[in-house]
C-alpha cells in the first residue's frame, strides 16, 4: 500500500480529493497508488508534510493521553488525601461537640445547684426567723 493510500484511508479522504491537494492529475496519483507511475516531487512533500503532522498529532495525543492518566491518577491521590482530611476533621468536630454539650450540661447543673441551693438557703434563713419573730 503506497503512502498516498495509508493517509486517505487515515484521513477519510477520496482519490479526487487528495489529488486536488496535491494539485496532481486524478489519473497520476491513481497510476501512482497502483506503482504504474511516479509523483512529483512537490506531491511527495505534500504526503510527507501530511504524514508528519499526523505523527505529530498523534505523539501529541498520546501525550494528553497519559497526562489525562497522570492528572486522573493525582486527581485519586488528592481525593484520598481530601477524604482522610474529612474523616480527622469529623472526628475533631464529633470531639468538640462532645465537649460543648459536656460543658452545657454542666453550666445547667451548676445553675440547677445555685438555684438549689439558693432555695435551701433561704428557706433555712427565712425559717429562723419567722420563728424569732413569733417568739418574742
Amino acid at each position: 500500500m503506497r503512502l498516498s493510500q495509508l493517509l486517505r484511508d487515515k484521513l477519510g479522504l477520496s482519490q479526487e480529493n487528495l489529488a486536488q491537494y496535491l494539485k496532481t492529475p486524478l489519473s497520476q496519483l491513481a497510476m501512482y497508488e497502483t506503482g504504474r507511475r511516479d509523483l512529483s516531487a512537490d506531491a511527495h512533500a505534500k504526503l510527507i508534510e501530511i504524514l508528519l503532522f499526523l505523527e505529530e498529532k498523534n505523539s501529541v495525543a498520546e501525550k494528553e493521553l497519559l497526562n489525562n492518566q497522570e492528572l486522573k491518577a493525582l486527581d485519586k491521590i488528592q481525593i484520598k488525601e481530601l477524604e482522610f482530611q474529612e474523616i480527622n476533621e469529623q472526628q475533631l468536630l464529633d470531639k468538640i461537640q462532645k465537649k460543648y454539650n459536656q460543658n452545657i450540661q454542666l453550666y445547667l447543673l451548676a445553675n440547677h445547684l445555685q438555684t438549689s441551693n439558693q432555695y435551701k438557703v433561704n428557706y433555712f434563713c427565712d425559717s429562723p426567723q419567722q420563728e424569732s419573730k413569733s417568739m418574742g
